[in-house]
């Protein structure tokens, strides 16, 4: 037996030639339409009338995070400062160790999402703030943040002679926002990494150590 259909599918599906087997997943929208299945074998053929419509999924409005579940630094949402399309992300440290300041880089896709303050809608450039754990005393705090293209560099510290806190808990705070009218399917991952060889913390000996940040999945919702 072998089998034909007319017109063609829409894009992303298939039918077999000889199973009769339709498979694929749609890869764009299509309308209503009928269309016909022959199947012919040495007695003759039969037809059947196939109706598809292919709708299109909604587009994205919000953003979804999933914590990473391993790494001795892990940048995870705070649920309660999140909401819709913008999302906060906290750098929890280890639950050993001593530290006086840390600095990290974030590398994620500027052309969906942005940088942005920490309150939603802000407008001061707030693009880092300070967890429970570090003292950055009186005047002017050593707590900075710049946004280069993809990338953010943010880099906190206490000032000396600040004893070394621990370091088991929130250490900074950064947000994006999803770039509004984009159209992006719901469900398109966005890209979300770190510079791993530019995340660094000043122990509690004073020394500066490299470290590990690990970082969950950004998804447009």
């Amino acid at each position: 037996v072998s089998y034909a259909v007319t017109p063609s599918l829409p894009a992303g599906l298939a039918l077999s030639a000889t199973t009769g087997v339709l498979s694929g997943t749609p890869t764009a929208a299509a309308v209503q339409t009928t269309y016909t299945v022959t199947a012919t074998n040495s007695g003759g053929s039969t037809i059947l009338g196939l109706v598809i419509t292919v709708t299109a999924p909604p587009a994205a409005t919000a953003l979804s995070y999933v914590d990473p579940t391993s790494g001795t630094y892990q940048l995870k949402q705070n649920v309660g400062l999140s909401s819709g399309s913008h999302l906060v992300l906290d750098l929890v440290g280890p639950p050993t160790g001593t530290g006086s300041g840390i600095s990290i880089t974030l590398i994620t896709d500027a052309t969906v999402v942005s940088w942005v303050d920490i309150p939603a809608g802000g407008t001061t450039g707030t693009l880092v703030q300070n967890g429970t754990q570090f003292s950055l005393g009186s005047g002017v705090p050593i707590l900075k943040a710049k946004a280069i293209g993809n990338s953010l560099q943010v880099t906190l510290a206490q000032k000396a002679p600040t004893p070394a806190v621990s370091l088991n808990g929130t250490l900074l705070r950064i947000a994006l926002a999803l770039k509004a009218g984009l159209g992006l399917e719901s469900g398109t991952g966005v890209a979300l990494s770190v510079n791993q060889t530019k995340c660094m913390v000043l122990g509690g000996d004073g020394a500066i150590s490299a470290i590990t940040v690990s970082a969950g999945i950004l998804t447009a919702q």
